[in-house]
């Protein structure tokens, strides 16, 4: 079981990690697990219970690395978030719709 700290710094890592994908910076939320070898079961689980201890200090070090999170901010909920501002990140929104209006002018063919 985390102490409230720990569990504090769980709260704080989800926090950015949701707003890196409303941003932009990660598309999918199972992208930034897979790219990071993370298994998302565990992630999955703590986000239900911050309490439960599988959080791993390298998940961290990634959003401080990678996407420019400052520590301080992680660790003590004190500073900036970032180190440099974020960004918005405009990405193209999926379209389920393609395939089906494919196959139907496939199949009116």
């Amino acid at each position: 079981m985390q102490s409230v700290k720990s569990q504090e710094v769980t709260q704080r890592f989800f926090e950015i990690l949701d707003e890196l994908v409303q941003m932009g910076h990660i598309h999918f939320m199972n992208d930034f697990y897979v790219e990071n070898d993370i298994n998302s079961r565990n992630i999955y689980q703590l986000r239900k219970d911050y309490s439960r201890d599988i959080m791993q200090l390298e998940w961290l070090s990634i959003l401080v690395e990678k996407y420019k999170v400052s520590g301080d901010y992680l660790l003590t909920g004190k500073g900036k978030k970032y180190k440099k501002p974020l960004v918005l990140i405009e990405r193209p929104k999926r379209r389920k719709y393609i395939k089906h209006k494919m196959a139907a002018a496939a199949a009116s063919a």
